[in-house]
């Protein structure tokens, strides 16, 4: 709770606030602004509703009112979970701007020993639109399971997927070398996935969840740290 993660993490949110206030008018350009994005849901939702009736099982189905109500509010309900994590994707996008200075300033503070190498541009754009694409591949095969009950949480495995290497790479591509990503990566995979789990789990907190990005990279960050520090010793003993 220093003043300059405080700082980092009010000023991210109100950029990413900036960006989603500057780019909705020209996504919804088309249905007359920002003040019908919720009726044009709404919409959306009945266009759904409609083609349904086309098919005689559904249609019959939806005949019930109670499966009615919950079918729209599954509905409703999904475009909330889209709206927030795209928004949870912009803030992650800013903060990785601020990850430099989130993880100097707990090197310096916990882990001065530990020299910060870096990974180079051309790697770290391969990486992101190799994992975008990913991340969309498996969103589009996992998206029916949303309606199906006992299998929607299916739904979260892509976003998931895209904030575990979105977050380990964030931190690891200002401490280590391509290299040393790697075998960190190899080594103790188990580990980082019980982690970026658990800041995972926290996202899922309306706000709480988003607000709290920063400590995911200092929590992260003090991981990879000590273990880049045992790797490089391990290195530096094997050398002699």
């Amino acid at each position: 709770m220093s003043p300059k993660v405080v700082f980092i993490s009010i000023v991210s949110f109100l950029i990413t606030i900036a960006i989603i206030l500057f780019t909705l008018p020209f996504i919804f350009n088309n249905i007359g602004g920002i003040k019908d994005i919720i009726p044009e849901v709404y919409n959306w939702v009945n266009e759904i509703l409609v083609s349904i009736e086309s098919y005689p099982i559904l249609a019959f189905l939806f005949e019930h009112k109670i499966i009615m109500i919950l079918f729209r509010y599954v509905l409703y309900f999904g475009f909330g979970i889209v709206g927030y994590y795209i928004f949870f994707g912009i803030y992650g996008f800013v903060i990785s701007f601020f990850a430099p200075m989130l993880i100097k300033h707990i090197q310096k503070k916990y882990h001065s020993e530990i020299e910060l190498k870096g990974i180079g541009l051309l790697p770290t754009g391969f990486f992101y639109i190799k994992t975008i694409i990913i991340t969309i591949v498996l969103f589009l095969i996992l998206s029916p399971t949303y309606l199906i009950p006992g299998l929607n949480f299916l739904i979260f495995l892509p976003l998931y997927y895209f904030f575990h290497k979105a977050l380990v790479f964030d931190v690891s591509s200002v401490i280590n070398t391509s290299k040393e990503y790697k075998r960190i990566k190899r080594a103790n995979w188990s580990e980082l996935k019980g982690y970026t789990g658990l800041c995972f789990l926290i996202t899922l907190v309306p706000i709480i969840g988003i607000l709290a990005y920063p400590y995911y990279v200092i929590y992260v960050g003090h991981y990879i740290l000590n273990e880049t520090g045992e790797l490089r010793h391990t290195d530096a003993f094997r050398s002699i």
